[in-house]
């Protein structure tokens, strides 16, 4: 048993550089975790593992890449290959650095992001959109996730449009 209780231990120092690399914080503009808007989908690929899915927008400025067994969704440009938007959903794993999560409620996110947003309706969400900031609250419209988060995405700040609306 203490040979047991040993090779844990010395697992578990071994792992600690790599757990420490790994964060759960979501900036605005900025990142989700590890992954990082202007980084090239390579690191994506790498961190996220190489089951996903790819389609290019319509325009073919844009490809999104999706992993099917993760919660996370990505948007590159196809020219340069950088990461331009991150969405994280359905998850309270990851939290933003003004505590929004998974969950929280519209008047959370109003305290923490302020008013300065746009409004997007979708059949099952509302989106509230902070562009100047390159974030956006996805919030539920039924059952238990009515007015609470349900997606967060971080993209490249003054580009919402841009990105989405292909």
């Amino acid at each position: 048993m203490k040979w047991f209780l040993l090779l844990v231990a010395i697992i578990l120092v071994m792992a600690m550089p790599a757990v420490a690399q790994v964060s759960s914080t979501i900036v605005a503009g900025q990142s989700v975790g590890s992954l990082r808007i202007g980084a090239p989908i390579s690191e994506a690929i790498s961190l996220l593992g190489d089951l996903y899915e790819k389609e290019d927008s319509q325009s073919g400025k844009f490809t999104s890449y999706d992993w099917p067994l993760t919660p996370f969704f990505v948007v590159a440009e196809k020219e340069s290959g950088r990461i331009v938007l991150i969405s994280v959903w359905r998850t309270s794993a990851y939290r933003t650095d003004r505590g929004i999560t998974g969950g929280s409620r519209r008047d959370e996110v109003t305290r923490a992001y302020g008013n300065e947003f746009q409004t997007e309706e979708g059949e099952n969400l509302t989106g509230l959109i902070f562009d100047r900031l390159g974030i956006a609250f996805f919030l539920g419209k039924r059952g238990v996730l009515t007015d609470r988060v349900v997606e967060i995405v971080v993209f490249a700040p003054g580009r919402w449009k841009e990105i989405t609306e292909e």
